[in-house]
């Protein structure tokens, strides 16, 4: 697990940005958000054109992840997920400086082996500017390049996001930790939108962002982990967020279900909780051969939460398997982890921010009688420390 920065002023401003969210009186309010633009409720979806960036939002992410099988027979889960962080703008000037950054760039990179267990999580942090990470406009890369920046320091190849002809590309490692993925994720499905047309609400108060998904991509590529390469193809999912207010002073992180059913039908649950773990505010999208169907709670239900055994000296504060109830749809979960230990955090030592938090693939099953239904992924913030500013929180 890495980090890298070039120059301190990435860091800096990182660590800048959580100081704010937690100074007295400096919480941004889902009214105000600063200098920043706030989730638009009459946005107009206009396709390829908003899987690039959109300029003035505080934070926004692509987030992909999937399952694929090897041709030497190993079973991979892996995430891959490009953060956009958005700076205050600077005072106006005549000459403006190339170097003034405007965001900063964090991407995330996580493989694990299904089979035997073993998993690699690695970081890099760059700020937006000349050489380092690049966000260019829609159309302004013949590449169709989304997104850009170096990788850890001695990596070979830079962290890349890229959109042409349906299919997106992205590539990213660590030569020092031996993982690495070279994939692509195709388009199968139409956008399914969260919310009201896309405006999906996280706070009774307004907070808000601009989300969609792209579910069951068809996923192919190499992947390598441990050192050993293979070829590999699968399935992803694929979740694009914008927007400059996500939780409200109570909310310190969300549970996150993003989950393909073998009836067809895809679910993506949002659940807000507080500090210690109880229910802020809880809503879901459910698409299925009759439709899609906004959830809002108290139809969508996730209970039970089974907490492990200490997984080590630091301790792993999750819940470890769910029951998640929509009953108006007759759907009766049981989620289960396919590995205990999924967490996100850079080692004792490594430098970098260090914002951990749980990012898994599950197995759903029938609660009844655990039957197979299905399987996906799971993302747990904010229980061993809040969410901090440039990654949506207060």
């Amino acid at each position: 697990m890495t980090r890298a920065v070039r120059g301190a002023s990435a860091v800096a401003a990182l660590l800048a940005l959580a100081a704010l969210a937690a100074a007295p009186g400096g919480q941004v309010k889902p009214e105000g958000a600063g200098s920043f633009r706030l989730a638009d409720r009459g946005h107009v979806w206009n396709f390829p054109a908003d899987h690039w960036f959109h300029d003035g939002y505080r934070t926004e992410w692509w987030y992909f992840v999937g399952f694929a099988e090897g041709e030497d027979g190993r079973r991979f889960a892996w995430q891959f997920t490009l953060f956009r962080s958005g700076l205050p703008a600077p005072s106006t000037s005549p000459d403006p400086s190339p170097w003034a950054a405007k965001s900063t760039a964090m991407g995330h990179l996580a493989l694990a082996d299904l089979d035997s267990g073993e998993r690699e999580f690695v970081q890099a942090v760059y700020r937006e500017a000349p050489g380092l990470a690049a966000f260019p406009p829609s159309g302004g890369s013949a590449e169709g390049v989304i997104g850009r920046m170096p990788g850890p320091p001695g990596a070979r190849r830079p962290w890349t996001l890229a959109f042409a002809d349906g299919v997106f590309s992205m590539t990213a490692g660590d030569d020092r930790a031996g993982v690495s993925i070279r994939l692509t994720a195709a388009l199968t499905e139409p956008p399914l939108f969260h919310g009201a047309g896309g405006y999906h609400e996280k706070t009774p108060g307004g907070g808000a962002s601009l989300y969609y998904s792209h579910t069951r991509l068809r996923v192919a590529g190499r992947v390598r982990l441990g050192g050993e390469a293979t070829g590999v193809t699968g399935s992803g999912w694929m979740d694009r967020e914008f927007g400059s207010s996500w939780l409200a002073p109570d909310q310190v992180g969300w549970d996150w279900f993003g989950l393909t059913l073998d009836d067809g039908r895809d679910l993506m649950v949002y659940r807000l909780h507080r500090e210690g773990g109880s229910t802020s505010h809880a809503s879901g999208t459910l698409r299925g051969p009759g439709g899609t169907r906004e959830l809002r709670r108290p139809e969508v239900e996730a209970l039970a939460e089974y907490r492990p055994a200490d997984l080590g000296e630091e301790g792993r504060p999750y819940p470890a398997e769910w029951r998640l109830r929509i009953p108006s749809r007759d759907l009766d979960l049981r989620i289960r982890p396919l590995l205990e230990d999924q967490e996100n955090r850079l080692p004792p030592g490594r430098p970098g921010p260090r914002i951990p938090y749980w990012e898994g693939a599950v197995e759903v099953l029938s609660w009844d009688d655990s039957a197979p239904m299905g399987r996906g992924f799971v993302e747990l913030t904010g229980y061993r420390t809040p969410i901090p500013a440039f990654l949506g929180g207060q």
